[in-house]
């Protein structure tokens, strides 16, 4: 530990290859850091974790210098020996011999940081090396779902080549503001936006935000589904956006189906009976011209896990087609990976994937997701967001939600047969608590605005 020579490159002891490090440049930081001032250690902390370094001794050396450095006080040799001596540590990292041999080994202070980024270039190989033993052992034991271990190496291996910047452009003053401003004057690109299917939810959710989940809940045959594919199609067919539609309760006839009868405006139960019209096959092959030149991708994987959705998305961001918008139909059917202590445990989980996948793709995830069975029983038959069904961390976690709720649901002679609310439970960019009145078209498998009133 006191060796004043320039190290030997570090061998793996299982493989004898060397391992990606510098003590030397680690040794320059450290010798800059107890010589320099606060602003060296401030500069040296910019670029360089603890962890970065290879040497255990090395970490926990930093670690003292830093404390002393937060603190406003001395950290040279003498101080950081001291600081190490009352954390019991000052054996570990060699006693002040070793300290005060660190001062000598950068010739000049103004060059911590250069050494600073060698050491911080040495940890990110590592991590890649880490990363690419950790794919390997997925891969061996093939425990789990295939696009599961596919997603987990690649996710690995892009945080580790691709780390976070360590930089303060994470903080500015509030007066330097010109960008801004030209955010600000710059209008919206159309393109870039996903609008939501009905005029009247638009006026308070003008679009959805990337990055961000909107969710769809609502009871068992209210139509969830129903409003999640009129988002998918006017999405795709409207707007021309690429949709992924990941249904894990309707298979891709099903799917298909629904899309060509609200499409084509052709009663649903003509595709049950598979019986149409000379009409409607003129319509249905009108509406095959629309759907066919829309970018809208429906899959039906079993045992669906969040990594699974990640893959697909994938497989259409390498075909040069990434998604802006991708619907999760519905979450409680999707499968986990690991053990959970229970069912809310496990959606929260999915909750907060499907979270990182809009974050990490910079696209509109919507869940689909069960009202649980509360409302039921109440005065107020309105569902809220405190009965989605499993998991608080839904409307936690959620930018928007959307509550699909019939008033007629079971009552064909209802005052309101025939309509539909969507109550905006949430709404992060916008008006929450208001409802949205659209009228359901459910022979036709979609909701519409409602009809103007007469003049």
């Amino acid at each position: 530990m006191t060796d004043t020579a320039i190290p030997t490159p570090v061998l793996d002891p299982d493989t004898g290859k060397p391992i990606p490090c510098d003590i030397f440049a680690e040794q320059s930081v450290l010798g800059g850091a107890l010589r320099g001032d606060a602003r060296t250690v401030d500069g040296i902390v910019e670029l360089v974790r603890n962890i970065d370094f290879y040497r255990p001794a090395h970490q926990l050396i930093f670690d003292a210098i830093c404390a002393l450095s937060d603190q406003g006080a001395p950290h040279d040799a003498i101080a950081v020996n001291a600081e190490l001596t009352k954390r019991g540590q000052v054996t570990r990292v060699g006693g002040a011999l070793y300290l005060h041999t660190l001062t000598e080994s950068i010739p000049n202070v103004a060059n911590a940081t250069y050494y600073a980024k060698i050491v911080a270039d040495k940890a990110r190989l590592r991590a890649i090396a880490a990363a690419g033993i950790r794919a390997t052992q997925l891969a061996t034991t093939a425990e789990g779902d295939l696009d599961d271990i596919a997603g987990q190496s690649v996710q690995t291996m892009e945080k580790a080549a691709f780390p976070e910047e360590r930089d303060d452009d994470d903080t500015i003053a509030v007066g330097d503001d010109s960008d801004y401003w030209d955010y600000l004057s710059t209008p919206h690109n159309p393109a870039d936006l996903v609008v939501p299917p009905y005029t009247a939810l638009a006026e308070v959710m003008p679009s959805l935000t990337p990055g961000e989940l909107t969710t769809i809940a609502g009871r068992t045959g209210v139509g969830k589904s129903v409003c999640a594919t009129d988002f998918a199609r006017h999405a795709a067919i409207v707007q021309g956006h690429t949709v992924l539609y990941v249904s894990l309760e309707m298979d891709r006839m099903m799917m298909l189906n629904r899309i060509y009868a609200a499409e084509g405006r052709v009663p649903y139960s003509a595709f049950k009976r598979k019986s149409f019209t000379e009409r409607q096959w003129e319509e249905l092959t009108k509406a095959r011209e629309r759907v066919v030149a829309a970018p809208l991708h429906i899959s039906t994987p079993s045992a669906c896990t969040v990594g699974k959705v990640r893959a697909r998305i994938r497989s259409l961001e390498r075909k040069g087609t990434p998604p802006k918008l991708v619907i999760v139909d519905h979450i409680g059917r999707m499968a986990s990976t690991q053990r959970v202590e229970n069912r809310a445990q496990e959606v929260s989980k999915f909750v907060w994937g499907l979270k990182e996948i809009a974050r990490d793709h910079d696209i509109a995830v919507m869940p689909v997701c069960q009202i649980n069975r509360g409302p039921e029983n109440r005065t107020d038959p309105v569902p809220t967001s405190s009965d989605l069904k499993d998991s608080g961390s839904i409307e936690e976690d959620s930018g928007g939600v959307l509550i699909v709720h019939r008033p007629d649901r079971g009552e064909p002679e209802h005052e309101r047969a025939g309509e539909v609310d969507l109550v905006v439970s949430k709404n992060r960019e916008g008006p929450a608590g208001g409802i949205v009145e659209l009228s359901h078209q459910l022979h036709y498998q979609r909701f519409r605005d409602m009809p103007s009133p007469n003049p």
